[in-house]
């Protein structure tokens, strides 16, 4: 069954909250910082992040594990092979949570279903749906978002998305935001997520294959 349209923001307001996790991480791109908050072009959803919002907002994606930001960021090299270059054209960000964070949605939750939730939520290739909920949600005053990942087939990842003002920035403007960024390619966390995902380094011109699911819509990062 697909998953329905958002209720209005006020019903989802008493959404199971969870406390956001005390240490996160975020696959980012080299020439860039660690921070961005993305906003959706209402003119190409589907090109978009799951859970990107209107400006003057944007989100933020991030996960509780190197496995799962390692399985978001390079999502289109699902079917075993990644160029070596990829790797070396990111850097991985351990990021410490403030003490002053915002509880999160706990999408996860049992009690989410009540609310109209389902994994499509997370799992779907219809973004303009995630999108619309992810508006409907920070209406709600929810500020972040714990749910489940694409592109984990154990179920067990969780991704936590933070939700602010557009662009490059702490999340809130907050300085307890930490954010510890470091190369991928040597990264032996890395190495041992990429591992534990079934995906091994190319370096040269073997040819890829590569996941078509999602392809048009890599989140960025």
């Amino acid at each position: 069954m697909p998953l329905d349209d958002p209720p209005e923001p006020a019903a989802l307001a008493g959404l199971p909250r969870e406390r956001v996790d005390d240490a996160l991480c975020r696959v980012h791109r080299a020439d860039r910082g660690p921070w961005w908050f993305a906003s959706v072009d209402p003119h190409r959803p589907h090109a978009c992040g799951r859970f990107d919002v209107p400006a003057v907002y944007g989100a933020c994606y991030t996960a509780t594990s190197v496995t799962g930001a390692v399985a978001e960021a390079l999502q289109a090299y699902g079917r075993g092979g990644l160029p070596i270059e990829e790797l070396r054209t990111r850097r991985v960000a351990r990021i410490r949570v403030s003490s002053r964070a915002p509880a999160a949605a706990a999408l996860t939750e049992p009690g989410a279903r009540g609310f109209g939730i389902t994994q499509a939520l997370w799992a779907d290739a219809d973004r303009a749906r995630s999108q619309a909920w992810a508006l409907a949600l920070l209406r709600a005053g929810w500020r972040a978002l714990r749910h489940g990942l694409h592109h984990d087939p154990t179920g067990g990842e969780r991704g936590v998305t933070l939700l602010d003002t557009a662009g490059a920035h702490l999340p809130y403007d907050d300085p307890e935001w930490e954010a510890d960024s470091s190369p991928m390619v040597d990264d032996p966390e890395v190495r041992e997520a990429l591992h534990r995902l079934g995906i091994h380094l190319v370096d040269g011109d073997e040819p890829l294959e590569r996941a078509s699911v999602d392809d048009v819509a890599r989140r960025r990062v």
